[in-house]
């Protein structure tokens, strides 16, 4: 799972190996804290240099500091020592060292590399919000900086988060479908740390429209309901009309209401509601309309007036 909890550093010094006399080595400091590489030289004699050189050239002769003054150092801890101190490391010092005589005898040799925790790259990456049409492939986009490289991962919710099993910087969504509307989170590792980024993904489709009930049969003088489901994304409006073609709004007699249900689609009852007893001219088809962006959509409810065998007249 994602760690939600922040970055903890830590500082990772690879052990320093022997190979054909040479000493060698592997550092990963953390950006701002200090370097140490030993040179131990056993045949040396007060009259052999020793000398640290770098990708800039000759750092150092003996104890005397050519480049970086302020933060380099020599130190000798014993007569055979030449340990060059970085005081405090940055990107620019990061690199290749070589511990050597002057005529060119390789003592020690060493890698250093400044890490730091990964840290998201908001231009090559995707917003945190973005919108796609159904049928359509997008592809959601994390590029994090760091070292070592960051590894990424991906999960999919906000609440419960899946771990959707697919790694890499880019999530490939092909065909995409309503239903993958949601959260994705993009956790970007390594040995330092990691660190978040969440992409909400909407995906867009045309409105649909369905009533409950395509036929309701009430009396006049009684009260009735009429309720349809709006499915779409975005919805602009949503409406019923009376037998009158006029938009119902919520007055003296009709209550109107709508209730969004779930999240990823969404879709919207809306249920007007008489608050007056039903007359002769409130019969009629009724109309649930959806409107979005690329469509409209509707649904006829019929309203007819039931009449009981008591209220039929036989004319026989």
């Amino acid at each position: 799972m994602f760690n939600k909890a922040g970055i903890q550093a830590t500082v990772y010094v690879y052990i320093i190996m022997m190979i054909a006399g040479v000493q060698t080595g592997k550092l990963q400091i953390l950006r701002g804290q200090s370097a140490s590489m030993a040179c131990f030289f056993r045949e040396w004699d007060k009259t052999t240099l020793i000398r640290w050189r770098s990708k800039e050239g000759i750092l150092t002769s003996g104890k005397k500091v050519y480049k970086h003054e302020n933060n380099i150092e020599v130190q000798k801890p014993t007569e055979y020592d030449w340990t060059l101190v970085i005081k405090k490391a940055d990107d620019g010092l990061a690199g290749n060292y070589t511990c050597e005589t002057e005529n060119g005898t390789v003592i020690a040799q060493y890698t250093l590399e400044i890490i730091y925790p990964p840290r998201i790259i908001q231009d090559r990456s995707s917003a945190t919000r973005v919108v796609f049409e159904e049928g359509s492939t997008p592809n959601l986009t994390c590029h994090f900086s760091g070292v070592p490289t960051p590894t990424v991962c991906w999960y999919r919710g906000l609440r419960d988060a899946l771990d959707t099993g697919i790694t890499g910087e880019i999530l490939r969504l092909p065909g995409v479908t309503r239903y993958a509307s949601d959260s994705y989170i993009c956790e970007g590792k390594n040995s330092v740390g990691s660190v978040n980024h969440t992409i909400d993904l909407q995906v867009n489709f045309p409105v649909e429209v369905d009533v409950m009930e395509k036929v309701i049969q009430v009396q006049a003088g009684a009260v009735v309901s009429l309720v349809c489901a709006v499915e779409g994304q975005p919805i602009r409006e949503l409406y019923w009309k009376n037998p009158q073609d006029k938009k119902i709004l919520t007055g003296w007699q009709f209550d109107v209401t709508d209730e969004r249900d779930g999240e990823f689609p969404s879709v919207i009852f809306i249920t007007a509601t008489s608050r007056v007893d039903l007359s002769e001219n409130d019969f009629g088809d009724y109309t649930c309309v959806g409107v979005g962006v690329s469509n409209s959509a509707s649904k006829v409810t019929r309203l007819e007036k039931y009449e009981s065998a008591s209220d039929v007249i036989n004319y026989n």
